[in-house]
């Protein structure tokens, strides 16, 4: 269902009229989206911007009236992505809260992808403070608290380099910057690749295994 604001409606009486050309349609819409997926058939609430202009086709100049819509809330809300199992909760917790503020707000969620790095480092032993010369707590900054994990283990190091990546993100968000929903996207598959290099099994498996075949210069083999 497509809601029109004040002003589309009368451009709209206009258009009819034939006072007006149909470039300048705006409004909000709302409506119901279904997953076709047999499996899920999850519903979702989507509500946003709609407007109606002009496309031209950059190879023959034909003009066709196109609907754009921008999505500005969805509930429940979509996951960015679903961290692995063994993912602290204050982490997980953290990339749901990015997930529900995804449409809202962009930036408020990059904000959240870099504290679910805080909470991250925190599980890894990498301390938030510190008392400094006067003898008074200070906060560590996320910079250098991802500088003190990499350094702490040099296998942390390629995850240190993908984290300090989603904390730039995130700092975009906190300061003023207006992200877009894909570039807080981007931060989230970046964060995943991190999450996966440090909770899934199977990573260090297969890192073993190509360290093996590179030793041996060849496919090691059971003995029988």
């Amino acid at each position: 269902m497509t809601i029109r604001d004040p002003a589309s409606d009368e451009l709209v009486m206009l258009i009819d009229a034939g006072l007006e050309g149909l470039g300048e349609l705006t409004g909000t819409c709302s409506g119901k989206l279904t997953c076709n997926n047999p499996q899920c058939g999850r519903t979702l609430l989507v509500s946003g911007d709609w407007s109606h202009d002009v496309n031209v086709d950059d190879h023959n100049g034909r003009e066709t009236w196109i609907d754009y819509i921008r999505v500005r809330y969805i509930s429940p809300p979509l996951p960015i992505f679903t961290p692995h199992a063994s993912t602290p909760a204050k982490v997980t917790s953290a990339i749901h809260a990015a997930a529900e503020l995804l449409w809202i707000n962009p930036s408020a969620a990059a904000n959240q992808l870099r504290q679910a790095i805080e909470e991250l480092l925190t599980v890894k032993g990498i301390k938030r403070t510190y008392i400094n010369g006067s003898h008074k707590r200070k906060t560590y900054p996320a910079h250098a608290r991802i500088e003190m994990f990499g350094s702490a283990n040099p296998a942390n190091a390629e995850v240190a380099e993908t984290l300090m990546a989603v904390k730039w993100i995130g700092n975009s968000g906190s300061h003023g910057s207006d992200l877009t929903v894909a570039e807080v996207l981007e931060g989230a598959e970046l964060l995943q690749h991190a999450l996966t290099e440090l909770y899934d099994p199977t990573n260090s498996l297969r890192r073993a295994r190509i360290k093996e075949i590179n030793r041996k210069k060849r496919i090691p083999r059971s003995k029988n």
